[in-house]
């Protein structure tokens, strides 16, 4: 009898070898209630100009209808935040009711009682929802909108309340880095998955790279990552599941444009969220038509001489890509320096961590995490301690 695991790998398999776009993003709006720092996105200023260029309530249910007639199986619905929009919940049951298995981004802040009944009356496969620390001046430093943290915490309270399933995610950067371990144990005491994820990027529409000043160091972001056993040993297991894949000559090795698809708020699809580069309208020529032609066309793409990421032993362990490398140095086929060091990292902790020793690697992970943080809390109450003096100098100076 064929295990489930066995059946999902010859399902994937089939999926990939008959090219279905079993799974989708559709993004709503790029609108937002948060103002967040890091937001790939952009200033919200601008993205509430683009409002009357958003797919109207008709034409995101056309999108639906057409994905599904092409084989679609698992969505997405994200944004901004798709709660945003007034039509959200008219869109997401229609979602549900063409069968598709869904999946909410979202920040959490506006799941009010009546969303909550809508997940009730239709399950959604996941709430997956950002968290950005684990105390109010942490979160609100990120989010830059006063009092998100408490609307949070009620949207939460009003998942957990009403029978919900959800999970939790962080971007790490340098503003809460510090609060991982609190986010992971309020997580672990609710009960839910908690992941972190370390990848910050350019914002999209205009390439400012002021969003990479936000990126911890390499090493001390696979630390922070990997100080926790299960999210170890699932780089573990993930690595091993994989390390038979064979490189191929593309320089595209995902599932962009092969079993996965994007679509944006203003209906334009691409084989991915970041393949920005490749973006064609729905509305004219129909989604099946784009699948068969334009989204596959990246499929054929073939790096220069001397790329040399698809052949790396390290790839499994690597969470970079062409596109990734696009948005931050306008190439897709010349590496991130930055995913490069740290996938290093996270090879060599997997590496000793295989052999059962995920948990020794894990606790020598959260030991080097702890000597960091206390070592920079000390550098911040110095440098606090010379403001000060410097302050008072400076006042006696005036007397």
């Amino acid at each position: 009898m064929t295990s489930d695991s066995q059946w999902m790998k010859d399902f994937r398999r089939k999926t990939v070898t008959r090219r279905v776009p079993i799974s989708g993003i559709l993004e709503l709006t790029s609108r937002c209630n948060l103002k967040c720092v890091h937001c790939y996105l952009g200033p919200q200023e601008e993205q509430r100009k683009k409002r009357d260029l958003e797919m109207t309530t008709e034409e995101a249910l056309e999108v639906i209808d057409q994905i599904v007639a092409s084989g679609c199986l698992y969505l997405v619905i994200t944004g901004g935040d798709p709660m945003v929009r007034k039509d959200f919940p008219e869109i997401y049951r229609y979602a549900k009711d063409q069968g598709l298995i869904v999946t909410v981004f979202c920040d959490g802040i506006l799941v009010t009682d009546k969303m909550v009944r809508l997940f009730q009356q239709y399950p959604p496969f996941n709430i997956d929802i950002s968290v950005y620390g684990a105390t109010a001046e942490t979160y609100e430093a990120v989010t830059r909108v006063p009092g998100s943290f408490r609307h949070f915490l009620r949207g939460i309270d009003r998942l957990i309340t009403g029978g919900i399933r959800f999970s939790l995610k962080t971007v790490l950067m340098t503003l809460n880095k510090h609060e991982l371990d609190q986010m992971r144990l309020a997580a672990s005491k609710m009960g839910v998955k908690f992941r972190v994820d370390s990848a910050i990027f350019p914002c999209l529409p205009t390439q400012d790279h002021e969003p990479l000043d936000l990126r911890v160091e390499p090493q001390e972001a696979v630390e922070l990552e990997l100080s926790d056993p299960e999210s170890l040993q699932a780089w573990v297991d993930y690595t091993e599941d994989r390390q038979e894949t064979p490189a191929g000559e593309e320089l595209y090795s995902c599932g962009a444009g092969v079993t996965n698809f994007y679509i944006d708020p203003m209906g334009f699809a691409s084989p991915c969220l970041m393949t920005t580069n490749y973006r064609y309208p729905v509305g004219e020529r129909g989604f099946d038509q784009l699948w068969q032609n334009e989204l596959v066309q990246l499929r054929s793409k073939k790096p220069r001489e001397g790329y040399t990421c698809n052949s790396c032993e390290m790839k499994t362990a690597c969470t970079g890509c062409p596109a990734f490398n696009f948005q931050e140095n306008g190439h897709e086929d010349i590496k991130s320096d930055y995913v490069c060091e740290t996938t290093q990292h996270r090879w060599e902790a997997i590496q000793e961590a295989r052999d059962g020793q995920v948990a020794t690697v894990a606790r020598r992970m959260a030991r080097r995490s702890a000597v960091r943080q206390t070592n920079a809390v000390r550098q911040t109450n110095a440098a606090r301690q010379d403001v000060a003096e410097n302050r008072e100098s400076g006042d006696s100076r005036a007397d």
